[in-house]
């Protein structure tokens, strides 16, 4: 520790809350003027905040000063102030796939929403349309993450293309799907004269084993990506409306 400044760390203390080593250090950056180390002191927050939150320096400095120049406790009450839960996901959160998932309950908890809603559509119809599209998409991918690609196929599937053609601008994967779903139904309603269970897995295994069929299952597989880059754009382009 520098023992010239010494005298000067309690001046400094009394204008700023910092402990002993980062007071002499900034007191012989400043040579020993407490005005200049104070306003190190300062900047260097300032800095920390607004790169940390983007608002503007005179912002973060007053917000600093409110909260005795706690980096963690004023970035809290700016986040609070002056950010929606959508905002903070998309700033925080760099995977697009955990991002879209946690946008997704944000919206749920702020709706009370069920899952299984596609289930009942009347239930979401009276809520701002870019909700209604968003959660229709992302509904239907748990379904299919959770199920398989063939049920999902009968899992309100005409909701789901209807939002791919109108708001996410991929009218050639819903093309696919639908496409798929045409291929599935043809074999099934083709053992239907029976509801014997091996007529639905020879439906079943012939339907795995038809290229058209697996070609429209690997062209969503490889546009998936795609669907939920598009969805995370969406929210973008829409997030005044999230919550």
């Amino acid at each position: 520790m520098n023992e010239m400044y010494k005298d000067k760390l309690e001046i400094l203390q009394q204008q700023i809350p910092i402990g002993e080593r980062q007071g002499l250090a900034l007191l012989e950056k400043a040579e020993g003027n407490t005005d200049k180390a104070e306003k190190y002191f300062t900047e260097e927050r300032i800095s920390i905040i607004v790169n940390k939150t983007g608002i503007p320096c005179e912002i973060a400095f007053r917000h600093l000063k409110e909260n005795n120049f706690e980096i963690k406790q004023t970035i809290k009450t700016i986040e609070e102030k002056y950010f929606t839960t959508t905002e903070l996901i998309l700033k925080k959160d760099h995977d697009k796939e955990e991002a879209l998932d946690k946008i997704f309950s944000a919206i749920v908890k702020k709706y009370d929403w069920k899952r299984n809603f596609l289930n009942d559509p009347n239930k979401i119809k009276d809520f701002p349309i870019e909700l209604y599209s968003f959660a229709t998409v992302m509904e239907w991918l748990y379904f299919e993450n959770w199920e398989n690609f063939e049920s999902a196929l009968f899992h309100h599937l005409d909701m789901v293309t209807e939002q791919m053609r109108t708001k996410l601008n991929l009218p050639q994967l819903a093309d696919y799907l639908e496409k798929a779903q045409n291929i599935s139904n043809s074999f099934y309603e083709k053992y239907e004269t029976s509801k014997d269970h091996n007529n639905y897995v020879k439906a079943t295994n012939e339907l795995r084993n038809n290229k058209e069929f697996i070609a429209a299952e690997e062209k969503f597989i490889l546009l998936k990506p795609l669907l939920e880059e598009r969805l995370y754009e969406f929210v973008k382009t829409n997030i005044e409306k999230f919550p």
